[in-house]
C-alpha cells in the first residue's frame, strides 16, 4: 500500500505517525515545507521518497504529487496512491483537493463544510436535536448591534471558521461591539457567550466509520483563558466518557460520516446538558494524542495505520490512568522545575519546550503526568500552576 502523506515534519510528534505506517509495511510518499535532511534521520529512513513544497500554493503541491507519482511508478509500484492524510486542520481543504484531483478516496470539498464553518455545524447540532448557542452569522456592525441586543450582553464574536479560541473575543457591552468589529476582516459570528467548562469528545474511527477509541479531555478553565498568557494552560485526560455525550458525539460522527480517521469535538458541560462548540476531523492538538496513549499505555499512531490496513488496531480496552497537562510559561513558580520534578515524581511521563508556535495557547514549558485518581490530577496542577 502507498500513503502520501502531508507536512511529516510538524508537529513533531506526528512523525510519530510516519514511523508506525513504515513499520507497518505501508510505503510512505511524503509532501513538506522542511529540507528533508533538516528532518531527524530515523524518519527520512521511514520516508520512500519526499517532495518539498509550500503547501498553501496548491498549484506546486500538484506539480510535487505528479513527481511523486512518476518516481513510483519508476519504482514499479503501479497505481494511485490509497489516501493522502496530514492529521493537520491546517491541510485539509488541500487534503480534499488531492483526493478530487488524483481520485483518491476519501473526503472531498464537498464534505469540508460541517468540518469548517461554525455556522454550518450550528444546522447540524441543531438537526441533531442538540442544545446550541443562540446567534447567526453577521456581516455588518448594525447586524451585530441588533442581533447582540437581541441576545444581551457579554456576547461571544468569533470567526466563522477558526480552531478552539483563536481570534474569539469576549465583547461585554455595545462600546466594545462598536470598538472591535470594524478591526475584524473575517466571515464573523455573534452568540450568546456561555460560562461553563469545556470538555471534548475524541477518539478515532475505522473504515467503517465506527469508533474503536474515544476519549473526554476536561479543561481546568476555558481555552479563551489561555489565549494571551491570561492563566497556564490545565486540562486532563479522563478515565470515563458520560454515557449522554459519548451519544451526542457519535450522532455527530454518523451525520458527517467520518472514515478512518480521527476526530476532537469540542461540547460546554452543563449541569443537565452538553452544547456542542465545534468539530474537527484531525486528532487533539499538542501532545494530547501521546497524553490519551499513555491513559491507555497504547498507541494510537499504530492504530490508525493498522486500520488503513484492515488490522485489528489492538488497542487497551481500560483506561488505567488520568492524565495532566500543566503548561508553565516565563514567570516566578512557588516550585521552580527541578522541585516540581521531584514532586512528580514517578508519576511525570514527559516534560518539555513546546514547540514556539504553541507557546501562546499550550505554555513555553510542559508536564505530562499521570494516575488513578483525577483528585490527584487536579492537585497536582495546582502545586504546579501556584506562582511564586
Amino acid at each position: 500500500m502507498d500513503i502520501l502523506y502531508l507536512s511529516p515534519e510538524f508537529p513533531p510528534n506526528y512523525a510519530q505517525f510516519v514511523r508506525r505506517l513504515h513499520a507497518e509495511g505501508i510505503r510512505v510518499w511524503a509532501i513538506g515545507e522542511a529540507d528533508f535532511y533538516s528532518l531527524p534521520a530515523d524518519l527520512r529512513a521511514c520516508i520512500r521518497w519526499y517532495a518539498r513544497a509550500e503547501l498553501g500554493r496548491w498549484e506546486r503541491v500538484e506539480a510535487a504529487v505528479g513527481e511523486l507519482l512518476e518516481i513510483k511508478h519508476a519504482q514499479g509500484f503501479e497505481g494511485p496512491f490509497a489516501w493522502v492524510e496530514s492529521h493537520n486542520e491546517a491541510w485539509l481543504r488541500l487534503e480534499a483537493w488531492i483526493n478530487e484531483r488524483f481520485d483518491i478516496p476519501g473526503i472531498r470539498r464537498d464534505d469540508i463544510e460541517p468540518l469548517k464553518k461554525k455556522s454550518v455545524m450550528k444546522r447540524l447540532f441543531q438537526d441533531a436535536r442538540l442544545p446550541v448557542a443562540r446567534g447567526a452569522v453577521v456581516a455588518t456592525l448594525e447586524e451585530a448591534l441588533q442581533l447582540a441586543r437581541s441576545l444581551g450582553y457579554p456576547v461571544c464574536l468569533k470567526p466563522n471558521e477558526g480552531v478552539g479560541a483563536q481570534g474569539v473575543h469576549r465583547v461585554e457591552d455595545e462600546a466594545a461591539l462598536r470598538e472591535i468589529f470594524p478591526r475584524l476582516r473575517e466571515d464573523l459570528l455573534l452568540e450568546d457567550w456561555i460560562s461553563a467548562p469545556i470538555v471534548t469528545f475524541d477518539g478515532l474511527v475505522d473504515l467503517e466509520g465506527e469508533v474503536v477509541f474515544e476519549n473526554r479531555l476536561v479543561y481546568g478553565e476555558g481555552v479563551f483563558e489561555y489565549t494571551g498568557g491570561r492563566r497556564d494552560p490545565f486540562f486532563y485526560v479522563s478515565r470515563e466518557v458520560p454515557a449522554p455525550l459519548a451519544a451526542a458525539g457519535r450522532e455527530l460522527l454518523r451525520r458527517i460520516g467520518l472514515r478512518r480517521k480521527f476526530f476532537h469535538f469540542e461540547f460546554f458541560e452543563r449541569e443537565t446538558d452538553w452544547v456542542p462548540i465545534e468539530l474537527n476531523a484531525r486528532p487533539p492538538g499538542g501532545a494530547i494524542l501521546d497524553m490519551m496513549n499513555y491513559s491507555i499505555d497504547g498507541d494510537l499512531y499504530r492504530a490508525w495505520a493498522r486500520i488503513l490496513l484492515r488490522r485489528p488496531p489492538e488497542l487497551p480496552a481500560v483506561k488505567k490512568y488520568a492524565v495532566g497537562y500543566v503548561g508553565r510559561r516565563d514567570r516566578s513558580y512557588a516550585l521552580p522545575h527541578d522541585r516540581l520534578l521531584d514532586l512528580l515524581g514517578d508519576r511525570l511521563v514527559d516534560h518539555a519546550e513546546n514547540p514556539p508556535l504553541y507557546w501562546e495557547v499550550m505554555g513555553r514549558y510542559r508536564y505530562i503526568f499521570r494516575a488513578a485518581d483525577e483528585e490527584e490530577i487536579r492537585a497536582l496542577a495546582a502545586e504546579a500552576r501556584r506562582e511564586g
